[in-house]
């Protein structure tokens, strides 16, 4: 199992990475952020987590294509969480062509959930987990990371050099731009290796060169 510590936020919280043992926290936590779906809907839109969090694997990431982190005090009670993982859209019918999607998985990572509890907000903890989280996708050779916000949020998310837009939109090799709209989000993305860039496509600030060797 991978194992990650570091104290990057404020010096009594420790983050860690998540074992199998931590999926109803993570769930508890991720739980936090507003989906924007039924109430109803919240177990099964984060199923997928659970079932992540099952895997193991030596490589750079805690659990094969996806990366679990937890925030604890310095009671080890859970505070925060990220996860991220292989975008949703790249396993939908049309969005990329097959050996491009298979290619992407290992060149771009979203965050699926980063939730800190309301009372620990403001102490650095979520600027914490996700630059701890973007340094490990660094080393791990990634060319990008991306996630979806609310636009009140955005302020936060350029501070942390995160181009936030309306689209995501990514310049595949094919010569295609794949771009992407979810209704009442905004999208953020940050490049993480010297091969990618963020260039303006068609009016759109674009990822460009994920696919770069």
């Amino acid at each position: 199992m991978h194992v990650q510590t570091s104290l990057r936020a404020a010096t009594d919280i420790r983050i860690r990475t998540a074992t199998p043992a931590d999926g109803d926290t993570v769930i508890e936590l991720a739980s936090l952020v507003d989906l924007q779906v039924p109430s109803e809907a919240v177990p099964s839109a984060l199923a997928p987590m659970r079932f992540a969090l099952t895997a193991t694997d030596d490589g750079p990431l805690s659990h094969r294509e996806n990366h679990f982190l937890i925030a604890e005090d310095r009671d080890g009670f859970p505070v925060g969480t990220i996860v991220c993982g292989p975008p949703n859209w790249i396993t939908k019918p049309g969005r990329a062509p097959g050996l491009v999607r298979r290619r992407l998985v290992h060149r771009l990572s979203t965050v699926h959930a980063l939730a800190v509890r309301p009372e620990h907000r403001r102490r650095g903890i979520a600027r914490a987990l996700l630059q701890q989280a973007e340094a490990t996708f660094r080393e791990a050779e990634y060319a990008a990371l991306t996630l979806r916000h609310e636009r009140e949020l955005t302020g936060f998310y350029q501070r942390l050099g995160y181009t936030s837009s309306n689209r995501l939109s990514l310049a595949l090799p094919t010569g295609e731009l794949l771009t992407l709209v979810d209704r009442g989000w905004k999208h953020a993305f940050k490049v993480l290796s010297p091969s990618a860039s963020i260039s303006t496509v068609q009016g759109l600030p674009t990822i460009t060169g994920a696919l770069s060797d």
